[in-house]
């Protein structure tokens, strides 16, 4: 068993919500292609990773796929490494949508990294990268970081 599934199987939850994700991807999305599309593309790019666990957002509505990723492979494995980065450019190449779903991505992984592990350079077992927080952070840097993105929202609204 790998060791985030294992800390999650005794409750310690060790990620951002989908909804600090989604917003998190937004602003990123918008920054790489100022649009209400590149926001779109962002905040739903940013809930991708977790289908490898079928209990996240995207996880239920993918259901078979998401239990054999994460039967298979763990979470925070191949879809939270350097290969998803692959997938704007396969599909959308080097364009404005291209740009926002990668910063959609890079988003995720950012935010996973900064209250739990992920497997980064994933096949290579190089270990976990980013940072280990106690179980009282967790939730508490996931509403600093969700919040802080609402105040950033609204103040860039105003400027």
């Amino acid at each position: 068993m790998h060791e985030e599934d294992h800390l999650e199987k005794v409750g310690v939850k060790k990620e951002m919500t989908w909804k600090t994700h989604m917003l998190l991807g937004a602003i990123a999305g918008y920054w790489a292609y100022p649009s209400w599309k590149g926001s779109v593309i962002g905040a739903t790019m940013a809930l991708v990773p977790d289908i490898d666990q079928a209990r996240s957002k995207l996880g239920h509505f993918l259901g078979p796929v998401s239990k054999m990723l994460q039967k298979g492979l763990g979470h925070r494995t191949l879809t939270h490494s350097w290969v998803i980065l692959l997938l704007p450019a396969a599909f959308w190449g080097d364009s404005p949508e291209g740009w926002a779903a990668l910063w959609g991505l890079l988003s995720h992984l950012i935010s996973d990294m900064l209250v739990g592990r992920i497997q980064l350079f994933w096949p290579l077992r190089m270990g976990w990268v980013g940072v280990r927080l106690s179980r009282a952070l967790y939730g508490t840097v996931d509403r600093l970081v969700f919040y802080a993105a609402i105040v950033y929202i609204i103040y860039m609204g105003y400027m």
